[in-house]
């Protein structure tokens, strides 16, 4: 903001000093004076009347008339030098200095009524950058929209809109009919293609099913490498206990992301579970005392608990209508949640329990892992999926069973 004022400053100056330049110097007449030329021309034309006269071309009446009417020309003239003399222009300093006054509290006055001050500052910008609707009002903008396609049917980009609006709000059979609704465009382009799959698995506790496995399989036939597309053919294939097709899905995009990012060790995570699942690990199955003793090791081990709370330096961030998650997850395998808890911000602080009952899908329960990652999340938008301005925070690794946890949301999400 400083360094706007400035170069604003240095432009206004300048204006200013090439405005007043005129005003403030010493004009000077650029042409000889009348007077001066006019005072020969009357010299000449009076010896030439005397030339006349003695020469008795011209009466001594007519000389006298002539010489009447030149002497008052002269007068007459030398009146209107007078009032030149006085018209002559001059240095004008209280005109510089009025416009030197005026100018600077114009142009502010302007940019105050017609400019934007607010954009000089960085905090308010940021602060409007930072405002998101609250779940209210996008439930509000959702059922706008559903009620003018109801009126206007024939919508197909509305109708896909509308059917995304439900499925991150997790009104997964809206978001089927409003995708149904939409007709063929659902079949024009991969994108769209894997929502239909992506929504058919979270209707199918992972599997994809009908509709959206059609779908699936069109998309991997065309983009056989299509990352997304393998991502969820593993993750249906995985939910019908076929390790070994799951295990070739994923492997095939762990070959397409960088080796040190967050997918890779999601993937190869995954990839040693279903290995284990399958018996593919060098200890094979443990034998028979060894895994009665994990069965004692496990038992009761089926849910977590503790107390959630926002950090103070937060609490301007949210809203109590803000959408508070608390779920788990493998430490280190696939990002699924193994248990979730969908609550309120204005419910923090909070005590909370996850456990086998919140599981998304019998074969993803919380007492499966060997160790957890414990989150918790505060959404702006209500959606499950992590966006840019949510406040975060997170425990790992712990251990299915734990009690007591301290669980602090301290950080934005970038």
């Amino acid at each position: 903001m400083t360094a706007f004022w400035i170069a604003a400053g240095l432009l206004t100056a300048l204006v200013l000093a090439l405005i007043s330049r005129p005003l403030l110097r010493q004009r000077q007449a650029n042409h000889a004076s009348r007077k001066a030329l006019n005072t020969a021309i009357y010299r000449d034309q009076m010896a030439e009347l005397e030339r006349d006269l003695a020469s008795g071309a011209l009466s001594a009446a007519d000389h006298a008339t002539a010489r009447d009417e030149l002497e008052r020309r002269i007068l007459e003239d030398l009146a209107d030098d007078g009032a030149e003399a006085v018209a002559e222009p001059r240095r004008l300093p209280r005109t510089a200095i009025a416009l030197g006054l005026a100018l600077p509290a114009a142009a502010v006055l302007l940019y105050l009524v017609l400019g934007t001050p607010a954009a000089l500052d960085p905090a308010a910008v940021q602060a409007s950058n930072n405002e998101q609707p609250t779940q209210a009002e996008v439930e509000k903008m959702v059922a706008s929209l559903a009620a003018k396609l109801e009126k206007e049917p024939d919508n197909p980009k509305g109708w896909v809109m509308l059917g995304r609006s439900y499925k991150v709000m997790g009104r997964l059979d809206e978001a089927a009919h409003a995708f149904e609704k939409a007709g063929p465009v659902m079949e024009t382009e991969p994108e769209l293609m894997l929502e239909m799959a992506e929504l058919s698995a979270a209707r199918n506790e992972g599997k994809v099913e009908g509709k959206g496995l059609e779908l699936l399989k069109r998309v991997l036939a065309d983009q056989p490498d299509n990352p997304q597309a393998l991502v969820l053919a593993g993750t249906d294939a995985y939910f019908r206990k076929n390790y070994a097709e799951a295990a070739r899905y994923w492997e095939k995009v762990l070959t397409q992301v960088p080796p040190d990012s967050e997918d890779a060790r999601n993937l190869s995570a995954g990839i040693e579970k279903v290995r284990q699942l399958m018996g593919d690990n060098a200890g094979a199955k443990p034998a028979p005392r060894e895994s009665a003793q994990k069965a004692v090791a496990t038992a009761g081990a089926t849910s977590v608990s503790g107390r959630v709370s926002l950090a103070p330096a937060l609490k301007d961030k949210a809203s109590p209508d803000d959408t508070l998650f608390i779920f788990a997850r493998h430490a280190n395998g696939p990002r699924m949640p193994l248990a979730i808890l969908r609550l309120k911000a204005a419910e923090l602080p909070k005590e909370f329990t996850l456990d086998d009952s919140m599981a998304m899908s019998p074969e993803m329960k919380l007492s499966s892992a060997a160790e957890l990652r414990i989150e918790a999340r505060i959404s702006k938008s209500g959606d499950a999926i992590p966006k840019s301005g949510d406040l975060a925070g997170e425990l790992t690794p712990i251990k299915p069973g734990a009690k007591g946890l301290k669980l602090v949301i301290d950080k934005v999400v970038p």
